[in-house]
């Protein structure tokens, strides 16, 4: 967001009426697993806090936990688990995540037993 979420978004937020802000902390449509910038981190914590306004961190969608491809169960956890740390980092919440589904004639029960 031009002018950054610190600024920008979370005024834009309160303009609407918001109650929450929600954000994604890297591709949501990728496995690119994006560093934070502490400076701009604090900069977002302290703008929140500020507005009372609490942030819910978006995990990507690519996430699939029901995955029968190795190489997606791996990306799943590594996408999650960096979620969780930059949610973490920016003082959200919590984070919002979809477990996936089994796909490619996988098993219900394979699926929820990964």
């Amino acid at each position: 967001m031009a002018g950054g979420l610190a600024r920008s978004g979370l005024a834009y937020a309160r303009d609407l009426g918001a109650e929450a802000v929600q954000v994604f902390v890297t591709n949501p449509r990728g496995w690119t697993l994006t560093p934070g910038d502490p400076h701009q981190d604090e900069a977002f914590r302290a703008a929140c806090a500020d507005s009372c306004m609490p942030v819910f961190v978006h995990a990507p969608y690519l996430i699939n936990f029901g995955s029968p491809t190795p190489a997606t169960l791996e990306r799943s956890i590594a996408s999650l688990r960096h979620t969780l740390r930059r949610g973490a980092e920016i003082g959200a919440a919590g984070v919002v995540v979809h477990t996936g589904s089994a796909v490619a004639g996988a098993r219900r029960e394979v699926a929820m037993r990964q």
